[in-house]
């Protein structure tokens, strides 16, 4: 991400309730992962809280456009070829409950917000084998996004074996790139096998034969065979 997009971002000019550098990142991936192919201009507007983003004027308002575009872009070339990372400039925290309050904690809010936003899809298309795999990647994506849900999962998952919440903490942000490419994967794979359904689906239509003596479809008036034929 460009230093001018972050810096735009991070200006107290956008709107109550606009996402962060690190929640653009997070909501991002969330759509680039998504089922079904979402439209730039469905998740534009979610970035900034379905409110007016407050350009300086129109040659702001493209170059930032496109940006978040061109991320996206990134974002999704990532996610076909499998190779999902965190962004570069991330800076993970020690201990690792500290990065419920830093980078990574934005980054899951903003997945978290994606994922919400198209939870009816993934409800709708996921096969029943691969929901306990999606589910345990959507854990380690949202554990940091706030405390109240780390603890949570710590109760659910580890608590009673006597594991630290720290420890726990740790395990998940080991296993956090492991999950970003497995969910990656779900999605990508209900994309491609929803497309497969649908070129099945598409009817054949079979193109009229054109005599040689008849009319040329090109609309000339003369005949196939003195028209287009050759």
């Amino acid at each position: 991400m460009s230093p001018l997009l972050k810096e735009f971002l991070a200006s107290p000019l956008r709107p109550e309730g606009s996402l962060g550098y690190f929640e653009v990142y997070g909501f991002l991936f969330s759509i680039a992962c998504s089922p079904e192919i979402i439209r730039p201009s469905e998740w534009l507007p979610m970035l900034f809280n379905e409110q007016d983003a407050s350009y300086a004027n129109m040659e702001e308002g493209e170059s930032i456009l496109q940006q978040l575009v061109d991320l996206y872009n990134v974002i999704n070339g990532q996610v076909m070829m499998g190779g999902v990372t965190l962004p570069g400039d991330m800076t993970l925290q020690k201990p690792a409950m500290d990065n419920v309050d830093g980078d990574l904690g934005q980054w899951c809010k903003g997945f978290t917000l994606g994922h919400e936003w198209l939870v009816d899809l993934w409800r709708d298309y996921t096969p029943d084998e691969l929901d306990e795999e999606l589910g345990s990647s959507m854990m380690v994506l949202s554990f940091f996004s706030t405390d109240k849900l780390a603890q949570a999962y710590y109760q659910e998952f580890a608590e009673a074996s006597g594991e630290s919440l720290e420890n726990f903490a740790q395990t998940l942000l080991d296993m956090f790139e492991d999950a970003m490419n497995s969910y990656a994967h779900i999605g990508q794979s209900i994309q491609i096998a929803l497309a497969e359904q649908h070129q099945v689906q598409q009817p054949h239509i079979k193109e009229p034969v054109v005599g040689r003596n008849d009319p040329c479809p090109c609309g000339s008036g003369k005949k196939y065979k003195k028209c287009c034929l050759h």
